[in-house]
Formats: structure tokens, C-alpha cells, sequence
């Protein structure tokens, strides 16, 4: 998500200018858009001549370009192959589930006015319940953020998927308390940051007049 590239760079002080893309006008699909990334989805990003996509691959670039705090992205081969393991598998796992709710319950029938589809809300439910399943008897088994004991780029990706459900009266936390205790303490590191990347979510939300979504 975007909000995990902004919330990293303002974490880690890296100066960026920001340049806002209209998703509901479609403005990733812009010519200007694709010259920067002819995937036509965001986040990308510009760096003199060297172009880059997908939020993981940018934090991945960043934490390298910049040399910032070993925690966010380790060296050691080992740390990095449980951060690594995590990523690999969030895509189809926490993104599929937690999106898939948002999406298919605010975005399309809200925004692009398309009918509920409530098969495949219901199948990003299951997603969700085994997403959170995994993460609390898994990830964050004997640790306070996702396969360590330090904040990391994995727990910014997860955490903006939340948020945005979070939105649907969704508890991530209900009933899993390492979950629960996890995302407090993420949060809590971001400060200030958090809530800035998540303002417009938020507006949103509040624009749309989004109600309670029942899970679980």
C-alpha cells in the first residue's frame, strides 16, 4: 500500500516529493502515470532515472538506498529470510482477505457503483479468519511484531491492510491477543506518522458513509 511506502519514508527521514493519483478517476492509467510505471497501479516511485513498483519492492529499495536501521530490513541471513517469508505470503493471505473485504464492500459497490458480491465477500472472510489464525500462531508466536522482536517493513504492509477494514468496525484483535497487542505497539511506534498516512482513509470512509461489515 501506499501508506506503508509514506509512512517508511517519513519514519526513516527520506525526502520525497509526494504527487497525489486519483484512483476513482483513474489517473494510474494517465499517460504520464504509465511512464512511471506501465504496471498503471500505485505506488511507484522515481529516483533520478531509476523507476520502481509495488510497495514491497520500493521498501526493499529504500532501506538498502538509504542505509536505514538494520531492524526494518535485516542483513543477518536468517532475519531476513523470516521477514522474506512473511512477505511471500502476504499478498495471497492478509492482502486477499483484508482487501478483498474492503474492496468488494466500500470500493466497488460504493465508488464504481457495482453490485455487493456477497460469495466473494465472504470468501475474503475466510481469508481474513485464516490470515489472523496464522498470524497469531505464527508470526507473532514469541514475538512482538511479525517473526521479530522489532518493527520491520513486514509489519507496516500488514498493518495498512488492517486499518483500512478497521474502517468496517472489523476487530483484527477480537479474541487474539497477540494480534491485538501487535498492532498497538506498531502503531505506537509510527506516532504521528500513523495518522498522517491514514487521514484519508478515514475522510473516506466518513465521505462514503461506510457502515459495519459482520465478521466472524
Amino acid at each position: 500500500p501506499c501508506r506503508a511506502v509514506q509512512m517508511f519514508m517519513k519514519m526513516n527521514n527520506i525526502p520525497f516529493d509526494y504527487h497525489h493519483i486519483d484512483l476513482a478517476k483513474g489517473e494510474q492509467q494517465s499517460e504520464a502515470f504509465l511512464k512511471i510505471n506501465l504496471f498503471g497501479r500505485a505506488p511507484a516511485i522515481k529516483d533520478g532515472d531509476f523507476r520502481v513498483a509495488e510497495s514491497i519492492a520500493i521498501l526493499q529499495y529504500l532501506a538498502a538506498k538509504f542505509s536505514t536501521p538494520d531492524h526494518w530490513y535485516p542483513k543477518d541471513i536468517t532475519a531476513r529470510a523470516k521477514i522474506n517469508e512473511y512477505l511471500c505470503w502476504h499478498h495471497n493471505n492478509t492482502r486477499e482477505g483484508a482487501t478483498g473485504i474492503f474492496f468488494n464492500a466500500v470500493i466497488g459497490p460504493k465508488v464504481r457503483q457495482q453490485p455487493r458480491d456477497e460469495e466473494v465477500i465472504k470468501t475474503a472472510k475466510t481469508k481474513l479468519s485464516a490470515t489472523l489464525d496464522m498470524l497469531e500462531n505464527y508470526f507473532l508466536k514469541g514475538h512482538s511484531f511479525i517473526a521479530s522482536d522489532q518493527i520491520s517493513i513486514a509489519d507496516l504492509l500488514a498493518l495498512c491492510e488492517f486499518t483500512q477494514i478497521e474502517r468496517l468496525d472489523i476487530d483484527v484483535g477480537k479474541k487474539r491477543p497477540n494480534v491485538k497487542a501487535w498492532r498497538e505497539q506498531v502503531i505506537a511506534k509510527l506516532g504521528s506518522h500513523f495518522d498522517e498516512a491514514h487521514e484519508i482513509i478515514i475522510d473516506l470512509a466518513k465521505h462514503l458513509n461506510v457502515t459495519a461489515e459482520p465478521f466472524e
